[in-house]
């Protein structure tokens, strides 16, 4: 039964430290942490286990953003909305003392009634547990001193937790069925697709390019599995990448990619297949992961019955490796066959664990040697026999009578032939040519 986890938020003004906090207790440099103001946008969130109590670290925008942008509004009402779901509130204050601003937090937090913890940030020595009585005239009793950075009374901090959280859920198990992340330049539609599909905003959704930062993940039950959903920054030509808070974003989304065990490529109808999308279909490529391409925003084109086919004659005429994927018009908005996608990509997922009777590979193989399909194939070139060594993705190791001779494009051609053969469209499929050498392709 797929349960949720109680939520315990971290909140506070701008820069006072609640994305290192968050990347020290989860273990892990999940959040962009920079000093530039407003950097986290969604809210960030991951489960971790401390003394046999499971629950869910968030980290949150910071609360005094208004007026930087149109997107303001946006962030903080999603922000504010999420605090009322949280079991435990984190409000994090800075050294040396309490601002007006911090005032109006705690204003807020105490309408929730929602238990809460003071911390007070930055306090690196014993020089700066001085300021501690700064913070006494908010009208709470009990405040940690903690420095995020240096890890000072992080572990009395989770204690703390622990100890006032209303509902303990001891360590259920956390694995997912499958964990799809969602690629595509930006504004193609990938954090209204996550929306849609968990139910609710739980990402910040514009038509302001590079609104998402962070890769954010969110689970939700489909026909009885457990799926996680990741959320990424529109990816850009390495080219145009712009300053360490891109750099950042870019290098989370390619690390979501390799952590996934399926990717979404989300391309915008409108602006078609561009020389950024074959980008990011190389970076998928690449990290050897199932790949549905979905042509989103379809509700906003012009259609008859023949328009998907020639859409997609178009999309492989321009980028031939997209005809090794399924490709499914949607549109995220409407939730038009967002559920199929998530069903194609289940599909996908259970293929690329099977295993393929070997005695079945090697009479494909001999079916393709005697009609003579490939040039060469059964004269120059010889295949003896064929067996699958590994799964996710499958690995196939060919012996050959010359490794030399089997070149990319005849390599491809086999790629191709046991994907239609085995029914493996969209799955990345490996072959390790051997004899005297041993070449591998992908």
């Amino acid at each position: 039964m797929f349960k949720k986890l109680p939520i315990v938020s971290i909140i506070g003004r701008q820069n006072v430290g609640k994305s290192t906090l968050f990347n020290t207790l989860i273990k892990e440099k999940k959040a962009i942490v920079d000093t530039i103001p407003g950097l986290t946008r969604d809210i960030l969130s991951y489960s971790i286990n401390y003394k046999s109590a499971s629950f869910v670290i968030s980290d949150t925008p910071g609360f005094d953003i208004s007026n930087i942008s149109e997107l303001s509004q946006s962030i903080l009402d999603n922000a504010k909305s999420y605090l009322n779901e949280s079991s435990v509130i984190i409000l994090l204050l800075e050294n040396p003392y309490a601002m007006a601003f911090d005032l109006d937090i705690a204003d807020i937090i105490r309408k929730l009634s929602i238990p809460t913890i003071i911390a007070v940030n930055k306090m690196d020595n014993d020089k700066d547990l001085e300021n501690m009585p700064n913070f006494y005239e908010m009208g709470f009793s009990d405040i940690l001193p903690i420095s995020a950075l240096r890890n000072v009374n992080i572990k009395l901090l989770l204690d703390k937790i622990v100890t006032i959280m209303p509902e303990k859920i001891s360590s259920i198990d956390n694995n997912v069925d499958i964990k799809i992340s969602i690629v595509g330049r930006p504004n193609s539609g990938k954090s209204t697709l996550l929306n849609s599909l968990v139910g609710y905003n739980r990402v910040i959704t514009s038509d302001i390019p590079g609104t998402t930062r962070d890769a954010i993940d969110e689970e939700f039950p489909f026909d009885g599995k457990r799926i996680q959903i990741v959320d990424t920054a529109g990816l850009k030509r390495k080219r145009k990448i712009k300053g360490n808070i891109e750099f950042y974003s870019l290098t989370r989304t390619i690390r979501s990619i390799k952590n996934s065990n399926l990717v979404i490529h989300m391309v915008d109808a409108l602006m078609g297949l561009t020389e950024t999308d074959k980008k990011i279909s190389d970076e998928i490529i690449k990290a050897r992961k199932p790949i549905i391409i979905a042509i989103n925003k379809w509700d906003a084109l012009e259609k008859d019955k023949n328009t998907f086919e020639e859409y997609k004659e178009k999309i492989i005429f321009k980028f031939y490796r997209a005809g090794d994927f399924p490709i499914i018009s949607i549109s995220a908005k409407d939730k038009v066959r967002i559920y199929k996608l998530i069903k194609i990509a289940l599909e996908l997922n259970e293929k690329a664990k099977r295993r393929i009777d070997t005695s079945k590979l090697n009479k494909i193989i001999e079916d393709i040697q005697k009609r003579g399909m490939l040039p060469r194939l059964g004269e120059t070139l010889k295949i003896y026999y064929a067996t699958q060594v590994e799964t996710v993705p499958p690995q196939f190791k060919f012996f050959v009578n010359n490794p030399d001779l089997f070149k990319k494009d005849e390599v491809r051609y086999l790629q191709k032939i046991l994907q239609n053969r085995l029914d493996l469209k969209g799955i990345p499929i490996i072959i390790d040519i051997v004899g005297r050498t041993r070449t591998k392709w992908n």
